[in-house]
Formats: structure tokens, sequence, C-alpha cells
């Protein structure tokens, strides 16, 4: 066991080491390192797989290498690596943690087009979780993703054709007709389906198809997103009620953690498959910026109740109401670009709202629909 714990700290050694590159922005430093530690890690990992008595270190060093095998994009090395693991007898929680480095494996081979042929105005669409099956999925959770998906297409359409972010009434006539949603039948993946955009010969960015520039620019938020690069995403939508509009819909497309686990993207771009997968629960991601309101604010307060009130008559801001369970109503400013896309689809609906309280009123952080 000496010799595998030696290789087992050298690709730890080299994993750090990668990881240190990656935060001087060596990208390619980096992927040489990693793909390092997973070799090494592997040898560690083969040459324990017939010690079965030396639980759970086997099926640690497995886990591990899996891990490193999927950085790397070896999913077939990773899927052997954890079948072998599981193939012993790896303690309860390990054993729960191979079996969800094997969902992502599988998740990412239905990521893959597969011999679906999509145009630069398309894009696929993914999701796996104890409620989707083999081209099957409960309704609510893929119907309120795809409006969700619509609504960051059009938004992200008005802020490239430079209008302001538009607090209330329907969008435009003429975008709604020249950017019009298609989405394929379900396809026999975890639950996957196209999306393709129509085209306008009016309708244009100089030099560029608006389809092709919104399914980009889209693909680009959800990759800065799902990776919390807080500040890069700020310099692609530096409106804040279009940044706050983006953060609020990422997060109810993302993950729940159970019912949907994973949430994945792929585009074609160069002749080239591009993924992106969500895959942390929505309870942990980036949420939305807190308002300049909240400078110098009172204290921090969480609100559990329903949501019955939901007035939008002012132009940058609105305000709801939330019923408690003592029945007090709590009066909560909603800041520019959450209202009409975010808070109001939750009318009726028991939340949880966090915020500052300034005098009688509570100034949104962020709110979210309770778990049923």
């Amino acid at each position: 066991m000496e010799k595998i714990n030696e290789i087992h700290r050298d690709a730890m050694q080299l994993a750090d080491q990668a990881y240190l590159a990656r935060l001087r922005g060596e990208v390619k430093e980096a992927e040489r390192l990693v793909r390092k530690a997973f070799e090494r890690e592997r040898e560690a990992a083969l040459l324990s797989a017939d010690k079965h008595e030396f639980e759970p270190t086997r099926s640690v060093l497995h886990r591990s290498a899996a891990s490193l095998a999927i950085e790397c994009g070896e999913m077939r090395e990773a899927e052997r690596l954890i079948s072998s693991a599981l193939s012993g007898t790896p303690p309860e929680e390990i054993a729960d943690e191979l079996r969800d480095l094997l969902e992502k494996v599988y998740f990412d081979r239905h990521l893959s087009l597969r011999g679906i042929e999509l145009q630069a105005n398309e894009f696929q669409f993914s999701i796996s979780g104890d409620l989707v099956g083999f081209g099957i999925a409960q309704s609510e959770e893929f119907i309120e993703r795809v409006k969700n998906i619509e609504t960051v297409i059009y938004r992200t359409a008005e802020r490239k054709l430079h209008r302001p972010f538009r607090e209330r009434g329907r969008r435009k006539k003429d975008l709604q007709k020249d950017l019009e949603l298609y989405v394929s039948i379900p396809r026999a993946a975890s639950f996957a389906v196209s999306f393709r955009l129509g085209r306008s010969k009016q309708l244009k960015l100089p030099g560029m198809d608006l389809c092709e520039d919104v399914i980009g620019e889209m693909f680009e938020g959800f990759d800065l997103f799902n990776s919390g690069e807080v500040e890069q995403l700020k310099k692609r939508i530096p409106d804040r009620s279009y940044y706050r509009n983006f953060i609020g819909l990422a997060r109810e497309i993302a993950p729940d953690g159970k019912n949907v686990r994973s949430v994945g993207f792929t585009v074609l771009t160069e002749g080239r498959e591009k993924s992106v997968v969500l895959s942390t629960p929505r309870s942990q991601v980036l949420k939305e910026e807190p308002p300049v309101e909240l400078e110098g604010a009172g204290e921090h307060v969480e609100v559990r109740g329903f949501l019955r009130l939901a007035d939008a008559r002012k132009e940058k801001e609105g305000i709801i109401e939330v019923i408690d369970e003592n029945n007090r109503e709590h009066k909560v400013k909603v800041p520019g670009g959450m209202m009409a896309d975010i808070v109001r689809p939750m009318f009726a609906y028991e939340v949880v709202v966090t915020g500052r309280r300034e005098k009688k009123v509570i100034i949104l952080e962020n709110i979210e629909r309770t778990p049923e």
C-alpha cells in the first residue's frame, strides 16, 4: 500500500498545481497538470482494484480518479473506474457519491448531439434527475424551465438591441414575430429537446444574425453564472435591471438538486459541440445582486408566507405583500428587473423573502418558492 499512497500523494500535488495554474489564468498548463494528475491517480486506483479488503481506501482512490477523468473529458474511463469501485464493498456514503458521479457521466453522454445536426440558430436543452426518465419528465419541471428559457431569450434580444429594460407590458410584436421560438419533440436521452429561433430578414445586428447572437450571448451568460464569475457577468450585462433579471431567471432554470439534478445546454460553434451544465442546486448558486438601496439599511430579515399582491405601477420598482402564518402583512419593495419575470409568476404561492428592513418596508434581496 505504501507505493499506492506515494502515487496518490503525487497525483494530489499535481491536482493542487493545476488549481493554482487555473487561478493564474494559465489554462493550457492547468489542463496539462490535471491530465497528469488523472493518469497518476488512475495508476493508484488500478493497483488497488483487487484489494477489496482495503476499504474505504480502494473506493476513495477510484472516486478521485473518476473525478479527474471527468475533468479531463475522459467519460468512458470515468465510467470504468466508477463501475470497478461499485463492484466492491464501498461504504454507503462513498457509494452514493460514486453513483452521483456516474449520473454526471451519463448526463454528459445525453448532452452530446448524437446525430442531431444543430444550426447556428438552434441549441439543445437537457435535464436529468429523480423526476426525469428515458425520454420522459414531470411536466412542471420541464414547462417552467421552457418558459424561463424563452424569457431569457427575449430579454437578451432586447438588451442586444439596446432597448431599455421593460418593467411591464408585453414585448414588442416585431421582436416576438421575428424571434419565434420552436421546440422539438423530446428525444430518448435523460430528457432532451432542441430549441430553434425563427430568423428575420430585417432584424439583424451589423455583421451577425440576431438569432445566432442571442443564443451565443445566452450561452456565455449561463457559463459565467455557472462558474460564479460575478465580475465578468457584470461586464457582460452592465445594466443592473437586466443583470438582476438574468440572475433570477438563471436560478429558476438551475436544478433543485433532487427532482432535477442537472440542466445542460449544447450549441454547435464553428463545427464543434460546446456544452454548459448547471449542476449546483439553485439554493447554493449565485443570487441576485442586492440593490444599492440596501447600503446602510436596517436589519436583515427573512419572511415566509403567501404572496398575495404584486403591484408594478411604478416605473422602476414595485411593491408586493407577503402574508405570513400569523396573518401579518409584510410590504416588500422589489428592485428593477425582478417584478415581471421573477416575482409575479410566484403570485398566490408560498414564498421565502429575504432582504433588509427600511422603516416599514423590506427591500428585496431574494425570493424563492418554498419546496412542496
